[in-house]
């Protein structure tokens, strides 16, 4: 009978730890949802000048972009990635698509040239996924597949990174 007892308290803590654990994650990311920009720690990132180009990066949130340049990324996103989600079982959902990259929690690092104005970005989000913060994932995935160390993970498309 005790050793019952021993075995449901140290499932008990188990259980705890993982709670714990998960709020701890969570805190994380809820924070760096609150920053207002998450460059502003490493202003060395905030400018690109090599190998002829020059752009300046700024990190903006979906739904404080304007809308020009909304439709940018919408459209560069279409141009770069219609045909692999077409060849993808998820397929081309053009509608589902401007509202995930116009969401709330979408998050927006863009390269812009003084010149010739938005040149790349990449579209990204502070979540949990399967109990880790998923900008701490090494790996990418695409439509037509998958890449890096944790490519047999059953997790949604969170990232993207599209330039021309």
């Amino acid at each position: 009978m005790g050793r019952k007892s021993s075995k449901a308290k140290e499932k008990k803590q188990k259980r705890l730890e993982e709670r714990a654990a998960m709020d701890a994650v969570c805190a994380k990311v809820e924070a760096a949802n609150k920053l207002e920009d998450p460059l502003e720690a490493f202003p060395v990132f905030k400018k690109y000048d090599r190998n002829g180009l020059d752009v300046a990066i700024e990190c903006r949130r979906g739904a404080g972009l304007e809308p020009a340049t909304l439709e940018w990324a919408f459209e560069l996103t279409k141009s770069n990635m219609q045909t692999l989600y077409e060849q993808s079982e998820w397929g081309w959902k053009e509608r589902e698509k401007r509202e995930e990259l116009a969401d709330d929690r979408a998050w927006y690092l863009i390269a812009r040239d003084a010149a010739a104005g938005p040149v790349a970005f990449s579209h990204f989000r502070f979540d949990v996924e399967c109990g880790a913060p998923s900008s701490a994932r090494a790996s990418t995935r695409t439509p037509g597949g998958t890449a890096g160390a944790a490519a047999t993970e059953p997790t949604p498309l969170r990232r993207r990174f599209t330039q021309i």
